[in-house]
């Protein structure tokens, strides 16, 4: 970042100018005027047009069943603090529950951070239903997004980016309809990108606290990508601190104090709960299942490592997580070229989507003027280029943290687009209104296609929930042990259970071989006599459930 960076300039983008038509129009235009200025109201009008809208599909699009190896890991992870605990004694015969992204030794849990499984716990305890901390979330990062924006651009602007994030992100997809995380980073990340200009240009010190909270919620969600925020943001501050008056300066730094206290005590926070997980308070759970289950690293430039000490004896886990990894790996590696498109590609489709005609709005070439667009342009290209580039693998999760700043940098250019008047016409302005009107397109598309059936639930987790419920209504308890053919493919995983496994009503376990599943029966016989033993030939069509063999002959064998 050169030294243009800290010279004087316009706090924010000057608003775009706008032909207001006569009559209901005008209205209309002036009372959203009102509300964009109202800044507190506007992110309070967002957030509840985005939990209304979400509430009111549920007769089509209703409460998402899991499916994905990652719900069911921050499932586990709420069903674990939802009991009080951190993690779980692991199992004597834990070889039969090992499946993708948990933790078998030397504790049962999770690999994920806190904080997802936290939100999904206060689902569950409060609503009775863990998709509810989800539906919260996604509404609270909708307005997190608008109360950033309104410290980077015009409050017209910052209004209609929230507008914007909740039709194309908050209410379609996966950040709301999964159990799978995106949106409490997304609410971090806006916290700490919202703060920095207020401290800056609105000489608010006291914001410091929320850029701390901030990082405090990235910790316990995204640590990687939070840290690299942590960075680029911290480094702005840096370029901007020679620029800020004494007075201001003393300001920050009596602020610096509840701020440094706020990181300290969530370090220490991850500190536990890494120590309690993985017996190491530097070691990360994530780290430690890596070490256990995959060859391939996270990050492209670092080699492989080992041959793995876990799941070996489990061929259709074992071979699909090595071969996945492993081949995506080895692509980053030798076309890292390809690599970088590729994920600017998937980032770009997921927040912005209609390839290529929202582009042009997204590299228009244009001088960065003001210190808000140098700084949006420092902060994505530090981001992107250490957190995000390297990495072996991407979910648009891990972009979480900068949502609201690629909508800055979209709301920046549409700002400057909207003068732009080549022979003196306005085809700028009539561009940008085109560009705006593409997210109302793409949510109306998505409602036709759900009211008309397009948008069916995977179909292996309806059926592993259809057979879920059925064995929850039997009476007693069930063992269903879960066999698969060659070449099962790895993503349709059935073995999933709660914290509490032998207290569990339903039990599914991985079948082994006969010998080793005769044990895990007897374990339960010992124990829990009452308990129903059933094998699942999961790669059947449709999946068949039968009563295991010689467990009770008087029962007889349910399709499915």
């Amino acid at each position: 970042m050169n030294d243009a960076l800290t010279t004087p300039a316009p706090s924010r983008l000057s608003p775009v100018p706008v032909e207001r038509p006569a009559g209901v129009l005008t209205r209309m235009f002036h009372a959203y005027e009102w509300l964009a200025r109202r800044e507190m109201l506007a992110c309070a009008t967002v957030l509840f047009l985005t939990l209304g809208i979400r509430a009111a599909l549920l007769p089509w699009l209703p409460v998402p069943v899991p499916g994905v190896h990652d719900e069911f890991s921050y499932l586990l992870a709420a069903d674990t603090y939802g009991s009080g605990r951190v993690a779980n004694p692991p199992h004597p015969m834990w070889e039969h529950f090992e499946t993708p992204l948990e933790i078998m030794q030397p504790v049962y849990a999770s690999q994920y951070p806190a904080l997802q499984g936290l939100v999904l716990a206060f689902g569950q305890k409060f609503f009775g239903q863990p998709w509810a901390g989800v539906f919260l979330s996604a509404g609270l990062m909708c307005a997190a997004v608008c109360w950033m924006l309104q410290g980077w651009v015009t409050p017209n602007l910052a209004l209609l980016g929230g507008l914007l994030l909740m039709l194309r992100v908050g209410i379609f997809d996966y950040w709301m309809n999964s159990y799978w995380g995106g949106a409490v980073a997304g609410v971090g990340g806006a916290l700490v990108l919202g703060a920095l200009p207020r401290i800056w240009r609105r000489a608010q010190p006291v914001q410091l606290i929320t850029f701390a909270l901030g990082l405090a919620i990235l910790m316990h969600s995204r640590p990687w990508e939070g840290a690299v925020l942590a960075l680029a943001t911290l480094g702005v501050l840096a370029r901007m601190w020679r620029a800020f008056a004494p007075a201001l300066r003393q300001q920050c730094m009596r602020g610096a104090i509840p701020a440094m206290a706020i990181l300290v005590v969530s370090l220490a926070a991850v500190a536990f709960l890494d120590y309690r997980i993985t017996g190491n308070p530097l070691t990360l759970p994530h780290a430690l299942y890596d070490q256990q289950y995959l060859m391939a690293p996270n990050f492209a430039f670092l080699p492989l490592g080992p041959e793995p000490s876990y799941g070996r004896h489990i061929p259709e886990l074992y071979a699909g997580a090595q071969g996945t990894f492993t081949t995506a790996w080895r692509a980053t590696r030798n076309d890292p070229l390809t690599s970088v498109l590729g994920k600017s590609s998937q980032i770009y489709d997921f927040f912005f989507g209609l390839w290529p005609l929202l582009i042009p709005p997204l590299l228009w070439p244009y001088r960065l003027k003001t210190i808000e667009e140098r700084a949006t342009a420092f902060i994505l290209v530090v981001f992107l280029a250490v957190a995000i580039f390297p990495l072996t693998v991407l979910n648009i999760h891990y972009v979480a943290p900068i949502a609201g700043l690629l909508y800055v940098r979209f709301l920046q250019t549409l700002s400057r687009l909207h003068g732009w008047r080549p022979a003196g016409k306005p085809l700028g302005a009539v561009a940008a209104v085109f560009f705006v009107a593409l997210f109302g397109y793409q949510f109306a598309m998505n409602l036709f296609l759900l009211f008309h059936g397009g948008m069916a639930p995977w179909p292996f987790a309806v059926a592993r929930d259809l057979i879920s419920r059925e064995l929850a209504q039997k009476p007693g308890r069930q063992l269903v042990l879960v066999r698969y053919a060659r070449g099962h493919s790895p993503l349709e995983e059935w073995v999933w259970n709660r914290a509490d496994i032998d207290g569990s009503q339903t039990v599914w376990a991985r079948a082994i071989d006969p010998a080793t599943d005769r044990e895990l029966i007897l374990y339960y016989r010992d124990r829990q006599a009452d308990r129903q033993v059933w094998m699942l030939d999961a790669d059947q069509t449709p999946p068949r459930l039968a009563v295991y063999p010689g467990a009770a002959d008087s029962e007889k064998e349910t399709p499915r």
